[in-house]
């Protein structure tokens, strides 16, 4: 959830500093130049947004999909990892120091890969996880533009983000409701396949019976979007 609200912040802060910029813009020359009038506010509540946008369901639901296989192989990983470990283990009472240095030095090299895998899945994950949710972002971003054009808003602010900058305002500056109905009409938005090219790393090979170290932590599953 913060990813996606700091996104849309920065979407929020991009547009202030547009509407800003142009407002700045020399205009042309007129003879009895109109004063300007008040600045038109506006706020929208991101996590509210986010929540509730159609295809959010869709896009959580195809990640687990996704992950599970990536979870899967971590396991293996992790299973095989520790079966090496545990047969070390058994028939170290029985072993030379050179065959313990050995077999030590081995399975070092193995929990090494396996860390290094474990961190790659997890940056595919990431990975994966934004590119689901950037098209749903998208949606959200071109709906308030367009209010915003629309309202002849000035700025609109988000009182969803993980800092609010509204302490207190008006509900009917509140935009939340009128995002959430255009984008159910607008409906959930085509995901994007996951990219083919990406491999997932396979399991652990399982070398001779080595030495033991600490245990790996495993990798984490991937926040939620």
């Amino acid at each position: 959830m913060h990813v996606m609200s700091r996104a849309l912040v920065a979407t929020l802060i991009a547009t202030a500093t547009a509407s800003v910029a142009a407002a700045q813009q020399p205009a042309a020359p007129a003879p009895s130049p109109a004063p300007a009038g008040p600045l038109k506010l506006a706020y929208v509540n991101s996590r509210q947004i986010l929540e509730s946008a159609p295809g959010r369901t869709e896009a959580e639901a195809q990640f687990e999909k996704e992950m599970t296989g990536f979870r899967t192989t971590i396991q293996r990983m992790s299973d095989s990892l520790q079966t090496m470990v545990a047969a070390y283990e058994k028939a170290a009472p029985t072993l030379q120091p050179a065959q313990r240095q050995t077999r030590e030095n081995a399975i070092r090299q193995v929990q090494g890969e396996f860390q290094q895998r474990s961190q790659s899945m997890e940056q595919q994950a990431a990975q994966r996880q934004q590119e689901l949710m950037a098209p749903i972002m998208e949606q959200i971003n071109k709906v308030i533009q367009e209010l915003r054009a629309e309202g002849s808003y000035s700025f609109i602010f988000d009182s969803g983000a993980q800092s609010p900058v509204i302490v207190s305002a008006d509900k009917a500056l509140d935009l939340t409701e009128s995002v959430l109905t255009r984008l159910k009409t607008l409906g959930p938005p085509k995901l994007p396949a996951m990219q083919a090219a990406t491999p997932v790393p396979s399991a652990v090979p399982t070398p001779g019976r080595t030495g033991p170290v600490s245990s790996p932590s495993g990798a984490q599953r991937p926040g939620r979007p």
